[in-house]
């Protein structure tokens, strides 16, 4: 092959290019889509919405935010970073028990709404100002097995009890440990630090003290028995089961993450437990190979030929000169082989 027909060859090469490239931006207009197995997530997110996430102890872009919105800002990002296929619902969490505000939803088609009610998640939405965390996830497990049994449950809260607990009281799990998999994810952090009182603007009109918690106690079984109990100061078996001035209660009034709790939970439950530090970690605990399931999916083309389009363009737009000089080259490593 001579210059000559290399260059006219570089030229055509060229053409082609451009056709391509026209043609592929076409097929893009039609939104092409193939089914191929891929691996998709199914998850149930609930959100505690109880009075304690309102707390402030997390900095996002140097701003002070509460656990509630960490957590709400960190599910936005994670709906973003599902794979379509993926479904999501919805619950939130306050006294004993979970409700679903959405049932499973396709990520991709349904993501608007999805991250809209994630925006719209508040603590004015609980129907009780009582925390019983233990209560709480067990209702989500349930939940789970009544809605989708291939659904993972992702539990985000603080492990903060309203009223306190007696110590050695937290129920026992009653279901099979692991027959539901998800996380357990803790928010907050490790000092304790007041409970604030927001208006309807969420403007802090002040902060819960021991004895406004301890008033509103109602639930909670101390360990005592009735008739030393019934001596204490204040001792009401329903509304107030810890007295005035339980030991136990000291800084019911403060909150910090109970890891410890938290983790005992799992272990309890067969589900996996860790600290939600940053926003992208409960990106990366949703699409977590072991929680994630087999399918065939609908799959959009339309990314991967802009993928492509974007080379040929780079390669349309190198200069015809270097082209020439490998065109160049390749032509003497040829003769060199036939004169040897």
């Amino acid at each position: 092959m001579s210059f000559n027909h290399l260059k006219a060859s570089l030229r055509d090469y060229r053409g082609i290019l451009l056709l391509a490239i026209l043609a592929m931006l076409l097929i893009t207009m039609f939104k092409p889509t193939v089914r191929l197995p891929s691996p998709v997530q199914r998850w149930l997110i609930v959100v505690d919405i109880t009075q304690s996430m309102n707390v402030s102890d997390y900095w996002v872009e140097q701003k002070s935010v509460s656990r509630l919105a960490f957590s709400k800002r960190a599910i936005r990002q994670a709906l973003s970073h599902l794979p379509c296929g993926s479904e999501v619902a919805l619950g939130v969490f306050t006294e004993r028990s979970v409700v679903t505000l959405l049932k499973p939803l396709e990520v991709c088609e349904h993501f608007n709404a999805l991250d809209e009610t994630v925006a719209q998640l508040d603590w004015r939405m609980a129907w009780a100002a009582d925390s019983f965390v233990a209560h709480g996830l067990y209702d989500a497990i349930n939940k789970v097995k009544k809605i989708n049994q291939h659904l993972r449950l992702a539990f985000i809260t603080d492990g903060h009890q309203a009223p306190p607990l007696s110590e050695g009281n937290t129920p026992q799990f009653e279901g099979k440990a692991g027959q539901v998999f998800g996380t357990i994810l803790g928010v907050g952090g490790s000092k304790p630090t007041p409970i604030p009182k927001l208006d309807e603007k969420n403007n802090v009109t002040g902060y819960w003290d021991k004895e406004e918690v301890m008033r509103f106690a109602t639930f909670g079984v101390n360990r005592k028995t009735q008739s030393v109990l019934e001596m204490e100061e204040g001792y009401h078996g329903r509304n107030a089961p810890h007295g005035n001035n339980p030991a136990e209660a000291e800084e019911a009034h403060l909150s910090a993450l109970d890891a410890t709790h938290l983790a005992a939970l799992a272990n309890q439950t067969g589900l996996a437990y860790s600290t939600l530090h940053q926003l992208d970690t409960l990106s990366a605990k949703l699409n977590a190979s072991q929680f994630a399931t087999w399918q065939p999916s609908t799959i959009d083309l339309r990314p991967w030929l802009a993928i492509i389009c974007f080379i040929m363009t780079l390669l349309y737009l190198i200069p015809q000169r270097i082209f020439r000089h490998v065109g160049r080259l390749v032509l003497l490593r040829r003769k060199n082989e036939v004169s040897n």
